[in-house]
């Protein structure tokens, strides 16, 4: 009987082309404003843009992307933005796709002298977090509603990015799912590494205010 040997294995990668999915609202052409909106856990861009519905003033230009990877949650399709498996790629990939959308939209909509922001919800926050560290764009603003702040963010580069944009912390006072001890940790983490941000809260649970969102909106940004 021949010796059993443990076959070596290597792991590697190719890029390869596929087909991602957005939405937006039907806008004046050329918008006035730009908001990119990153949905959070098993949500489709679809449902989610939705929720923004109040920021439809028929000139800000509303564009919903959807995370690359769906399966199914609890019965129902949804779609989430990384998992921890071949994590460094998975952000790669979401960054260049989020850039090559708003190249993308930039032409189809005429969209280089509008004012632009992101707003991330609850696992989008990661997301747009690191979208706007690494974008060619320039942002207004940040707009990160319910979550945690990503702990391995280049806090550097995003201090120099903030020198021409505004970072919020959006959160519900009775979020059960991300608590308000939660933010706190936030506040704290950010205040040591000397970057700049606003806190809006507003009696809520896990989910997207108006009112909170709309205020933030309402500021005059730095840039």
């Amino acid at each position: 009987m021949p010796a059993i040997t443990r076959m070596k294995i290597q792991e590697k990668s190719i890029e390869v082309r596929r087909t991602a999915r957005y939405c937006v609202n039907e806008v004046h052409v050329p918008p006035a404003s730009v908001i990119y909106v990153i949905h959070g856990y098993a949500q489709l861009a679809r449902n989610f843009i939705r929720d923004l519905e109040f920021l439809d003033d028929g000139k800000t230009l509303i564009v919903a992307p959807e995370g690359l990877s769906r399966s199914y949650f609890r019965e129902k399709v949804g779609a989430s933005w990384m998992t921890k498996e071949d994590r460094s790629n998975e952000i790669h990939d979401y960054v260049n796709y989020l850039e090559d959308l708003n190249r993308s939209i930039s032409e189809k909509f005429e969209t280089r002298s509008a004012e632009h922001n992101v707003l991330g919800f609850s696992q989008g926050v990661h997301t747009a977090v690191r979208w706007f560290i690494n974008s060619s764009q320039r942002f207004n603003r940040l707009l990160l509603c319910s979550s945690d702040f990503p702990k391995d963010t280049d806090f550097d580069r995003l201090r120099k990015k903030l020198d021409h944009s505004e970072l919020y912390l959006i959160h519900g006072t009775g979020d059960n799912i991300v608590h308000m001890k939660v933010l706190e940790n936030n506040m704290i983490m950010l205040d040591e590494n000397n970057i700049p941000f606003r806190t809006i809260h507003f009696d809520g649970k896990h989910e997207i205010n108006s009112e909170a969102v709309l205020s933030a909106l309402k500021e005059n940004p730095s840039g």
